[in-house]
């Protein structure tokens, strides 16, 4: 028997016909990493002119080229020139969280004079809500509670507005909880809303936290 060469051999290989398997080759390429959509466009001997490819903003062009390159190479069997790629790339909507979540609290006394900010945070925007009063030691958790509201009120675009009816604090065993009751109002008409949290180190954050986790729930469903 005469010997083939692997050269002769490859001969005996029937040439790729994209053609027939169009749709099968777009699957393919649709089930790569960042692809969202790919349509083939075939030449008149049924051949790939161009292929389009839809994928999200945050995946390397370049690097998504490659892979169809090589995804046709070692799975069809076709060389395609990297120049028939044309990749166009959207901004996939992020999933935004409507939490809104402590970031800084800020207290200045000066004589007579106090003022307080609060800083909220919802997916990397600050809201921030300022009061300045009468430094009076026994207001001070009104005061943050009027500030983190202001925060609040601010993140909703003055849709919704607050009361507050009263800020109390109890004991549990051995640990002291700060309750705040507080009137949402809107179009719709008044709502009560309760939260609580444990009074830690800081007391002042203690009051926010109390204040976030009553409104959170219902921002929620706003």
């Amino acid at each position: 028997m005469n010997n083939v060469s692997i050269n002769n051999f490859r001969n005996f290989i029937i040439p790729p016909q994209p053609g027939s398997k169009t749709k099968d080759i777009e699957n393919s390429i649709n089930s790569l990493n960042g692809v969202l959509f790919s349509k083939i466009v075939l030449a008149e001997n049924k051949e790939i002119e161009e292929i389009h490819i839809i994928t999200k903003d945050f995946y390397s062009p370049k690097k998504i080229s490659r892979d169809v390159e090589s995804l046709l190479m070692a799975k069809y069997n076709i060389a395609i020139d990297y120049r028939k790629i044309s990749i166009a790339q959207v901004t996939e909507e992020k999933n935004l969280s409507p939490r809104l979540k402590f970031t800084d609290i800020l207290i200045s006394a000066e004589g007579d004079n106090l003022q307080i900010i609060v800083k909220l945070e919802n997916n990397n925007k600050i809201f921030e809500g300022k009061i300045n009063c009468v430094n009076w030691d026994k207001n001070r958790e009104y005061i943050i509670t009027l500030a983190t509201l202001e925060a609040i009120t601010s993140f909703l675009n003055g849709k919704i507005f607050f009361q507050v009816e009263e800020i109390k604090k109890v004991k549990l065993e051995d640990r002291e909880i700060i309750l705040i009751l507080i009137n949402l109002i809107n179009e719709q008409g008044k709502e009560n809303l309760i939260g609580a949290a444990l009074v830690d180190d800081d007391q002042h954050k203690s009051v926010v936290k109390a204040i976030l986790q009553a409104v959170n729930r219902r921002i929620l469903v706003k």
